[in-house]
């Protein structure tokens, strides 16, 4: 009798054993993705202007790096240059956030085919409303013009940028 009841359970443990080895599998390959996606994220990217004047270079997390071609003062005026560094900035936005999106993809799918907090916990906090915060665009605002926090003087060094001496 007892060799009756040892096949069946044997069976359904077998069962509950491949499942758990099936969910450890799944696991692996889902941390492999979120791995990848985080390396995919943090990459860094560049982008030129398209007068190619200044080059940025940056990840998510910011700007690391602008430079700036060495004859850009000849070639231009301060205000030009100063919207080549911002279309600069902003390719490389665009760049950085595509990269995002697309690294961010396979997770967002795969957290969609999970229930949600309030799913399992009346009133919890939504992890899908929480992701979709975090992939979706920032609202654009436009930033006020900087102040001057000091009035040009008429010393010889503001006489010199002033009337672009350095550029003769």
């Amino acid at each position: 009798m007892n060799e009756d009841w040892s096949a069946p359970a044997r069976a359904a443990n077998d069962a509950l054993r491949a499942q758990i080895d099936a969910m450890l599998d799944s696991f692996t390959a889902d941390k492999s993705a979120l791995l990848d996606a985080q390396a995919r994220a943090t990459e860094a990217v560049s982008a030129w202007s398209a007068d190619n004047l200044v080059r940025v270079t940056g990840t998510i997390a910011g700007v690391s790096e602008v430079h700036i071609e060495p004859d850009a003062f000849k070639r231009s005026t301060p205000d030009s240059l100063g919207r080549s560094i911002t279309e600069a900035i902003t390719a490389m936005t665009i760049e950085v956030r595509q990269i995002q999106e697309q690294a961010m993809a396979p997770i967002t799918d795969l957290a969609g085919q999970f229930p949600d907090l309030p799913d399992l916990v009346p009133g919890a906090v939504s992890v899908k409303d929480l992701i979709a915060q975090l992939t979706s665009p920032p609202a654009t605002e436009d930033p006020e013009p900087p102040r001057r926090l000091v009035e040009d003087s008429d010393d010889d060094e503001g006489d010199y940028f002033r009337n672009r001496s350095y550029l003769r």
